[in-house]
């Protein structure tokens, strides 16, 4: 009982920091935030202009093309609920409309593999104001506060 005890405890005590060191998020290349935490790996960014861009990287964040994924969004602002679609361009799937105006709403973004796939949604935070730490927007922000 002693043994199956010990080897509990000393498997628990090799997994939960490999768990910790792998939830850690990963910063964007664009300055977004990436929502999976395995490749293929999907980023949220916010534009200037306020538009949602979508963007996809392999294992080693090199950009990948979007293929038959199909993505839309759906942002839960304070003056209700506006749903974007993407469109193709400049190698992401960019946002037809801007996000409504303001931050501290939630933002769902939905990818499905192709049309017929089972729809994966991500929600992410949205604020626009800059971290302090790592100087990025809060939403895309990966310091540990």
């Amino acid at each position: 009982m002693k043994s199956i005890r010990h080897l509990l405890f000393v498997s628990l005590a090799l997994l939960l920091p490999a768990a910790a060191l792998s939830a850690k998020p990963i910063p964007g290349p664009k300055g977004g935030r990436i929502v999976t935490t395995a490749a293929p790996h999907i980023e949220l960014f916010v534009a200037p202009d306020h538009t949602a861009v979508v963007s996809f990287y392999d294992a080693d964040l090199k950009p990948v093309a979007p293929g038959a994924q199909l993505v839309t969004a759906v942002a839960e602002a304070p003056s209700g609920k506006v749903t974007l679609a993407f469109a193709a361009k400049d190698g992401a799937l960019v946002s037809t409309a801007p996000l409504p105006e303001g931050e501290g709403y939630r933002i769902v973004l939905q990818v499905r593999d192709d049309a017929e796939a089972r729809p994966k949604n991500y929600r992410v935070e949205f604020h626009a104001e800059k971290c302090g730490s790592c100087q990025l927007a809060e939403y895309a922000c990966v310091c540990e506060h």
